[in-house]
């Protein structure tokens, strides 16, 4: 008997923490054409729209890594922090084409609803300090459709601009090079 309800216990906790899990694969988009669009639309709710947000929220914390390359040659990469108190940082590094590298830094707030993942920037960090960014600017508000969410991989886009985005999780110790006045010496570090 004990056996038995301790079973029926383990599969009642386990369906009920299944909804913070999603097994979906993330992998950057693939465009459908306009014929297949119809049949894959669906009343039901997606993975991540089911997900509780604070499950998403906890997911979303710790250091993520993107990297973008464009057509004439130039990189960029970007390693985003994000902390429980709600505040992200973000460091970029800039490789051009003629292999000029250059770094920026930029802070703000972050939060989930639903399934929707917001962005609030707050301003630059400097070696003199932050330097703050102009709250009245639209663009320094951002908000993404988070596409899939699990503890490797996040694919979010952007809901005005439509550009899709998939970064991956890193250690907490990993850190991007960062360069000052374009000469690569060691990573700065900067708290706020």
């Amino acid at each position: 008997m004990k056996q038995l309800l301790g079973f029926a216990l383990l599969s009642m906790l386990l369906v009920g923490c299944s909804q913070f899990k999603t097994s979906k694969t993330v992998a950057p988009a693939t465009l459908q054409s306009d014929e297949h669009a119809e049949e894959s639309q669906s009343d039901e709710p997606s993975d991540v729209q089911k997900m509780a947000t604070s499950a998403s929220r906890q997911m979303l914390l710790g250091k993520w890594y993107g990297i973008r390359k464009n057509a004439n040659g130039e990189q960029k990469e970007w390693l985003t922090e994000r902390s429980a108190d709600g505040t992200y940082r973000t460091d970029f590094r800039f490789s051009g084409a003629d292999g000029s590298v250059r770094s920026q830094s930029e802070v703000g707030f972050w939060g989930v609803s639903g399934d929707i993942y917001f962005r609030i920037f707050r301003g630059w960090v400097t070696i003199e300090g932050m330097k703050p960014a102009d709250p009245t600017i639209a663009d320094h508000y951002d908000a993404y459709t988070i596409d899939g969410l699990d503890n490797v991989y996040f694919s979010y886009e952007h809901k005005a601009r439509g550009k899709k985005y998939t970064v991956r999780k890193m250690p907490s110790d990993f850190r991007l090079p960062v360069t000052v006045k374009s000469e690569d010496k060691e990573p700065l570090t900067f708290s706020y």
